[in-house]
């Protein structure tokens, strides 16, 4: 059997990778800011953080699947992997396209609550709710093998893809509608590519997985969804509530501080995407996995406060480069500035909540859960101007990511 990657190794690789993977990414948003303006990027951005929230369940499939291809790979079950991927694959757009018909039933009232002028983009959201659904279960294939070349390339297609498309949509007039459209285009074409590198289960014989198994899986997949539902809305619940609250401008210029200040959480998505199978796996084979917390932690957590440092000092570049002049002011200056402080804790959740799962620590997802209406009614009450909406974040994520943190069973590698 081939050897499988380290984890600093693999997490380098993946690093770089998506580091070019959000070239591309951030290409888009540096598009998109610049022909739609303030007012429409900020819906778009909004709309990708509704998509973020309904999508909730992709990162929970993704992990119940790597779960599943990491443990059934150390007895060589490929065909138990096959059967298993085929019938997630179905189940996952079977609840793809109920979210999507819910999204174009309530599409009118949802256009209203985020001042949008057509209920358009909310069901071009609903079809990139779909894409997204199904991508996790291949993705997490990938992911359970520890192919992680291959997973972090379908990455950059997706990157580049959505570019493209984006690029062609803009250009004929089909706005914040074309910019959700590009986003589950490229989600589609990625998803088929994964049958390249996903070949050899094309020819193994079909084995079904009882519905035992599954009602096992989704009891696994409950806490999972929980968690990373909760973790999810800690991203872009902010972004939603200042679209309603806020003019349009206004939530332009924070849409760009927040997608700078979500650049840091590529690092511990990356990180993570190694840590947990090699977790899972270590569970499975009864070993101690606490020293690949450690090293997580303190790789992501030293590269993001150098990044922070950096961005305070080169802010206005970063402005003019990616959203250009008419975004260049003092609010959207301090913005960019801070929200990498207030993502900082943000990410470290990401790690500790992921290595939680893997070891099936549910007491984690408690904290979660609980911190969900304090954000939420922390928003309502204290929205007086973005700086302040800035601080609720930051203390909500410093505050839970040590809550997290000592909630974590504390394991000595031996």
């Amino acid at each position: 059997m081939r050897t499988k990657p380290g984890l600093v190794q693999a997490s380098s690789i993946l690093v770089i990778i998506m580091i070019l993977t959000n070239i591309f990414n951030y290409g888009f948003h540096s598009m998109a800011s610049r022909i739609l303006g303030p007012a429409d990027y900020g819906a778009l951005v909004s709309m990708l953080a509704l998509l973020i929230a309904i999508a909730i369940p992709s990162q929970a499939i993704q992990m119940v699947v790597t779960k599943f291809v990491s443990t059934e790979e150390l007895s060589g079950r490929l065909d138990r992997i096959a059967g298993f991927v085929f019938q997630a694959m179905i189940r996952s757009l079977i609840l793809g396209s109920v979210i999507w018909l819910a999204l174009i039933i309530s599409s009118r009232f949802l256009a209203d609550f985020l001042h949008l002028q057509s209920p358009a983009p909310i069901i071009a959201v609903g079809f990139a709710g779909l894409v997204w659904l199904a991508l996790p279960v291949v993705r997490g294939t990938l992911q359970g093998f520890q192919q992680f070349n291959h997973l972090g390339l379908n990455l950059l297609v997706d990157g580049i893809v959505r570019l493209g498309i984006g690029a062609f949509f803009f250009f004929v007039g089909f706005r914040v509608t074309g910019g959700v459209y590009a986003g589950g285009l490229a989600g589609a074409l990625a998803c088929v590519l994964t049958g390249i590198p996903l070949r050899r289960l094309f020819v193994q014989p079909v084995v079904k997985i009882s519905n035992l198994e599954f009602k096992q899986l989704y009891r696994y997949g409950v806490p999972v969804v929980l968690s990373l539902g909760a973790f999810m809305l800690l991203t872009s619940l902010d972004v939603i509530m200042v679209k309603h609250y806020f003019i349009p401008e206004q939530a332009g210029y924070y849409s760009a501080g927040s997608l700078v200040g979500k650049a840091f959480l590529f690092l511990p998505f990356a990180v993570a995407q190694v840590l947990f199978p090699k977790v899972s796996a270590g569970q499975e084979r009864a070993e101690n996995t606490y020293f690949l917390l450690r090293k997580s932690l303190l790789l992501t957590g030293g590269i993001i406060v150098v990044g922070v440092i950096l961005i305070w000092f080169v802010a206005p570049v970063i402005i003019l480069t990616l959203f250009g002049k008419q975004f260049m002011n003092s609010t959207t200056l301090l913005l960019v500035q801070c929200f990498g402080m207030a993502f900082l804790p943000l990410a470290l959740i990401y790690i500790l909540l992921q290595y939680n799962i893997a070891i099936q620590n549910k007491r984690f997802v408690v904290v979660l859960l609980l911190d969900m209406p304090v954000f939420l009614l922390s928003l309502i009450f204290f929205h007086a101007s973005l700086q302040q909406v800035l601080l609720v974040v930051g203390l909500n994520h410093l505050l839970t990511c040590l809550a997290c943190y000592f909630l974590t069973p504390r394991k000595r590698n031996v």
